[in-house]
């Protein structure tokens, strides 16, 4: 039989394990508008900092340089995505 410490430990693992499964990516991201501006050349600035899940992974972006059309970052065309989603 397992002791009580052993059961909370297998309990933990499985409740993170399920957590990682509900954040994993389906291949489509979507974006919250309102956390970015449209700049008059047609590029995108993030507002605040933000993380989106992609098929790569994890993508943190954070308030810096502009998002162009056709630059990928963190294996996203930001600015694509927005010109689809926010315009």
């Amino acid at each position: 039989m397992l002791s009580r410490s052993a059961l909370l430990g297998l309990f933990s693992l499985a409740l993170v394990a399920s957590s990682a499964d509900a954040q994993q990516p389906t291949g489509q991201t979507e974006l919250d508008c309102s956390r970015f501006t449209l700049n008059p050349d047609g590029s995108w600035s993030v507002k605040q900092p933000l993380e989106l899940f992609s098929e790569i992974g994890r993508v943190r972006i954070s308030p810096g340089p502009p998002f162009k059309p056709g630059m990928s970052f963190g294996g996203l065309d930001i600015a694509r995505m927005l010109d689809e989603q926010c315009r």
